[in-house]
């Protein structure tokens, strides 16, 4: 059993939710880059960000404060979920293999190490007392 100190779990959960979305951001940029992806499904995050960019608003951000925002993210959020969803699966599965590769790399330790319990024996000579 490892003593290594437990972070929090709010402050775990953040950044497992904050990597997984960095994650997904780059899945969407290496599909979007990638050839053998067909240029109509490439049209779905084109088509979300020209909304998040038109002045017409299914809620408007004036009358409902808030409201009005969220429609929009949710907009982006459902055409990049559509995009990877209608991309074709063995090139997304290609993609994040390569994605998981590159995170095990990054947290491969640079040296080799051993981890084993350990305790500590007395070597003999007696102890000063403060």
């Amino acid at each position: 059993m490892s003593d290594k100190p437990k972070s929090p779990p709010d402050v775990a959960q953040t950044a497992g939710f904050l990597g997984n979305l960095v994650n997904q951001a780059r899945l969407v940029w290496r599909l979007f880059n990638d050839r053998r992806v067909s240029g109509w499904v490439k049209l779905i995050p084109v088509a979300g960000l020209a909304y998040l960019l038109s002045p017409i608003d299914l809620l408007p951000d004036l009358l409902i404060p808030g409201l009005g925002e969220l429609d929009d993210l949710t907009v982006i959020l459902v055409s990049l979920k559509m995009f990877v969803d209608l991309a074709p699966p063995e090139i997304v599965r290609e993609h994040l293999d390569k994605l998981a590769k590159r995170v095990a790399k990054r947290q491969a330790p640079s040296e080799p190490y051993i981890d084993v319990p350990y305790h500590v024996v007395d070597d003999g000579k007696p102890k000063k007392e403060s």
